[in-house]
Order: structure tokens, then C-alpha cells, then sequence
């Protein structure tokens, strides 16, 4: 069975100048990018089945992203090409305090523009697992489609998988945003956050306090990500923390969509019966490999160019002593 990831696909544009800020960078780094777009490539390239649906433009950016979809082993069936329209573009820098900026320019973007007829045919069948998330919800009429979507995959008793990736700058209503993204919350079975999400949505600053004041279902699942402190798994009141992996960072961007990758690839073949039975302490193994995901991502440059191989990861408790640290 085949993993469906739907989302924004865009090029971010990474700032090679030093601590200097959107404003003040004179040099970018173009790179393929978009939460759901990295996660799909990432599933792919460990060696799952995934497809990726979406609109893609067929400008020249749009033209590359959609061949790179293909070449990295994602499925393209469900990958709308569409004239007329751009591909979104996101501009990110570090500024001299050490803090991430975004910019992201949207206007008339073919991923902003899935509409509910173009998800009419869609076999469901086809698919064990559905992944969403992220800026794609903020913009009409993608965000009801795939909310729509989402419904539709929990009432055909699918397993479902969730992660917000929010980005404030872009967030028009906050109010609305915030009670779309909790009512996905509250329905969902596997459920990816940052620490920063989590405190975002729940308003606090302790990450156990912070997950029990989320409203999740009976037998979901959830993945918090805590940077260099690894991650963390919750499920039926019961937590439990995975350490992270020491390596020499060149850059974060993708690591948590990584992460999500590995978590997918784990959990792909898992009924929503299984998932229900499963132990924390098996999900804190998957968050390991996980973990080991991100962290060689974090040793390289680009978020979907990063992602690794599935033997990439079965070498990196042997590698990482000589290479990564």
C-alpha cells in the first residue's frame, strides 16, 4: 500500500550570508522545497510508495519540480500541471540574533489552487496513509480541499497523519487558523509537532504540560521534535523522550520534515487497529530512526536534496563517529 502526501511545492531560497537577515542577505541558494514535498521525497527515497498530490505551475520552476518529483521516485499521478499560474517561492534568512526569517510570495500560485473537482477521481483504495499539513492550509481553495480530503480519508476508517509546520508570518486569521488546525488535531491518528508548534497552539512553555493540555483522540499518536534534544512520543497519557544524535550541523532546513519521512516510512503498513495496539516503546524506536534522519539532514545542505537513503540510515550508527560529529 502507497503513502499520499498533499501540499504546498514551492523553491525556497536560502540566504548564504552569515547572520545577516532577509533585508541585508546578498546571496541566496535556490533549493526545492515545501513541508509535504520534502516528506514525500524523503518517503520515496527510503524506499516507500508515495505519490504527491498537488497543482504545480508550468513555469520553468514548476517544469523542474515536477520532473524532480519523478526522478526521486514520486509518484506524479495526483500532481496537477496547470498553466497560467506561478510556483510559490519562500525566502528564508538567519538574522544577527541568531533567529529564522520568512519570506513567502504566493500570489496566484498553482498549489494555493487545488479545487475539490480536481480530488473527485482520487482511489482511495490506492492508499494506506495520508500526510498533510503546513502552509497549504492557510490559502483557499487548497486548505478546504484538503481538509475536505482529510475528512474523507477518516470516515473511509484510513489511517490519517498530521503535521502544522506553522509558519506565523503568513497566518491572515489566527483565530480561525488555530481552530482549523485543532479541529485536524482532535480527529487525526499520527500527529508530527516542533516544540514551537506545540507552544504556539497550547499557549504553554513546558512540553509535558503543554501535550496534555492537547486534545487528541484515544490511541493517537504524537511526535514532538525538540531540535537537538532528539524527540518525543505521547500516547495514552504516556511519555517518553528520545535522545538525539551529537552531529556537526551545517544547516536545519528539513530536518523536521525528515523526521516525519521516517516516521511514515515506519508506520506505513500499520492498520488504524494496529496503531491503536501499538506500545511507546516501539513508537520510541521509530522515533530513533527518525531522529537518525534528521540528524543527517542537519550534516548537509538542502531540505528535499538532503533527504537520505534508507541505507544511509541503517549505516549511520557505524558512519557517524568518522564522518558526522
Amino acid at each position: 500500500m502507497a503513502i499520499l502526501c498533499a501540499g504546498e511545492i514551492l523553491f525556497d531560497f536560502i540566504s548564504k550570508s552569515l547572520n545577516k537577515g532577509l533585508g541585508e542577505s546578498e546571496l541566496f541558494e535556490k533549493r526545492p522545497g515545501g513541508s509535504p514535498f520534502n516528506v514525500a521525497v524523503g518517503v520515496a527515497k527510503l524506499g516507500a510508495d508515495v505519490s504527491f498530490l498537488t497543482k504545480i505551475s508550468q513555469d520553468e520552476f514548476g517544469k523542474f519540480l515536477f520532473d524532480y518529483l519523478k526522478q526521486n521516485g514520486v509518484n506524479t499521478d495526483c500532481a496537477f500541471t496547470v498553466e497560467g499560474l506561478k510556483t510559490s517561492l519562500a525566502f528564508a534568512a538567519v538574522d544577527a540574533q541568531g533567529k529564522a526569517e520568512y519570506e513567502f510570495y504566493r500570489d496566484n500560485a498553482a498549489d494555493t489552487k487545488l479545487e475539490l473537482k480536481d480530488i473527485e477521481n482520487l482511489d482511495y483504495e490506492k492508499f494506506n496513509v495520508f500526510h498533510f499539513g503546513s502552509i497549504a492550509l492557510i490559502d483557499e481553495p487548497t486548505s478546504s480541499t484538503l481538509t475536505r480530503l482529510f475528512d474523507n480519508f477518516v470516515s473511509g476508517d484510513l489511517v490519517t497523519s498530521f503535521d502544522p509546520n506553522i509558519r506565523l508570518s503568513l497566518i491572515k486569521n489566527r483565530e480561525n487558523y488555530n481552530s482549523l488546525v485543532k479541529s485536524i488535531i482532535k480527529k487525526v491518528d499520527i500527529l508530527k509537532m516542533s516544540d514551537d508548534d506545540l507552544y504556539y497552539l497550547t499557549e504553554k512553555k513546558n512540553v509535558e504540560e503543554a501535550i496534555m493540555t492537547l486534545s487528541v483522540k484515544e490511541g493517537a499518536i504524537l511526535f514532538v521534535t525538540l531540535g537537538s534534544q532528539g524527540s518525543l512520543v505521547y500516547k495514552d497519557g504516556i511519555i517518553e523522550r528520545v535522545p538525539g544524535y551529537k552531529v556537526k550541523v551545517v544547516e536545519t532546513v528539513g530536518c523536521g520534515d525528515s523526521f516525519m519521512a521516517g516516521i511514515l516510512y515506519k508506520l506505513k503498513d500499520f492498520s488504524k487497529d494496529e496503531l491503536s495496539n501499538i506500545t511507546v516503546e516501539e513508537l520510541a524506536e521509530y522515533a530513533d530512526f527518525a531522529n537518525k534522519c534528521a540528524a543527517i539532514v542537519a550534516t548537509k545542505q538542502g531540505a528535499a536534496n538532503a533527504m537520505p537513503s534508507l541505507s544511509e540510515v541503517s549505516q549511520f550508527e557505524f558512519l557517524k563517529s568518522r564522518f558526522y560529529i
